[in-house]
């Protein structure tokens, strides 16, 4: 049965006010780096030189962080495009960016909302808000495109990252999207660019180009069309690195975050000090599938996202990469438990960690509170849920192809 406009509408209301009202009465720390990049860039003009503001030299020319300790980690377009939407609020921006550093936030803010707090996650909302518009996209049929703005709408990881933490990665998976939509529609050249514009966010986008290549060529077994769509991606992303390559705080901090070697953690281990990663095995794996069309495109997309990220101890919001993706599965092989299943898992996982990350969010608490969950029961749920998610990754790669 398919709802009517009135109750669709009705829904988005609902789902929009929440985002807003959780906006102006959750903080967490996060938002600071933002903020303080919105101030450089908006405020004083400074878009090629924001990674260099926040540091100094030492006395024997090292790197030092100001007092604050902001550090800008991410790539450069985490920081440009929410800058981008704070231009309209240039003053609000330069009167309170400094006050949503961590360091300052307790002594200046004990009270249950703070508006300014819309605006540093205006553009993480409206990267979440794109999402159900853009969903339809994956389905023809009416009823599947309703749903799958319904389960977004209401998605609790989505909700958490745009518009409690507001971190960017909301816009990491709007651009994921972007690239799996052109995906189905033949048109890998666009993907490519997204992907590449994804990993200027977050250099994880970075493994999906080499499938997105080989897509191409699966079109007429044509190398040079696998080796121009591949040229693509790298030059979109080379040119962005490239824009801040002369930082020595973007090398430093940024080109090569610690963040990025996470994935490979865990493996097996063949002798001292040396280590098989799980996920370059199962990425290896899936790409051999693919280039021998056992998996389609929509599968191994996803599944090189998820096992990015199911065997290294993940932070919570980076889940929401492959949300998008596992919502257009679970409603296409209508398998809507294995939806449901990775929101239980990631609610197992999210209150593992500090209390920052979850309880402590909220105003009201007047970020002074630590409430924790510990003990071996919130020990034993925790690995349960990061066991379901390897799991529900073995399960997408031997599922049978569709036809």
């Amino acid at each position: 049965m398919v709802i009517s406009k009135k109750v669709f509408l009705g829904l988005f209301v609902v789902a929009f006010l929440l985002r807003i009202g959780l906006a102006i009465s959750t903080y967490h720390s996060d938002i600071g780096s933002f903020a303080m990049a919105g101030k450089y860039i908006v405020g004083e003009g400074k878009v090629l030189g924001f990674f260099d503001a926040v540091t100094t030299r030492g006395t024997k020319g090292e790197l030092k962080l100001f007092g604050d300790q902001i550090v800008f980690n991410y790539q450069p377009l985490a920081y440009l495009i929410p800058s981008a939407i704070y231009l309209p609020f240039r003053p609000i921006i330069i009167n309170t960016a400094s006050q949503l550093v961590n360091t300052n936030w307790t002594a200046l803010h004990q009270k249950s909302i703070y508006w300014p707090l819309l605006i540093y996650k205006l553009p993480m909302i409206l990267a979440d808000l794109a999402i159900v518009l853009l969903l339809p996209k994956l389905f023809e049929d009416k009823k599947k495109k309703i749903l799958a703005q319904i389960l977004w709408l209401f998605n609790p990881i989505a909700i958490y990252v745009s518009s409690m933490m507001g971190q960017v990665d909301i816009i990491i998976a709007l651009f994921l999207l972007l690239a799996l939509i052109n995906l189905k529609n033949k048109r890998n050249y666009k993907a490519v660019v997204w992907v590449a514009l994804s990993a200027l966010i977050k250099p994880a986008g970075l493994i999906l180009i080499p499938i997105v290549a080989i897509n191409e060529f699966h079109k007429k077994n044509n190398w040079f069309d696998l080796i121009k769509t591949a040229f693509l991606g790298c030059l979109v992303y080379g040119l962005g690195v490239a824009s801040y390559i002369w930082s020595p705080a973007y090398r430093y901090f940024s080109l090569f975050a610690e963040q990025i070697g996470k994935s490979t953690f865990a493996g097996i281990a063949v002798a001292s000090g040396t280590v098989i990663p799980w996920f370059f095995i199962a990425f290896i794996f899936g790409l051999f599938l693919f280039w021998k069309k056992k998996i389609n495109i929509e599968t191994i997309f996803g599944l090189s996202l998820i096992t990015s990220l199911v065997f290294t101890h993940f932070h919570p919001q980076w889940l929401v990469w492959i949300m998008p993706w596992m919502i257009y599965e679970s409603i296409r092989k209508e398998e809507i438990v294995l939806y449901l299943g990775m929101i239980a898992a990631w609610l197992g996982i999210v209150f593992s960690f500090d209390s920052t990350l979850h309880i402590d969010m909220f105003l009201a608490r007047g970020m002074v509170t630590a409430t924790t969950f510990s003990g071996n029961l919130i020990s034993e749920i925790t690995m349960l849920s990061r066991a379901y998610l390897v799991a529900i990754t073995g399960y997408k790669f031997i599922e049978k192809k569709e036809n």
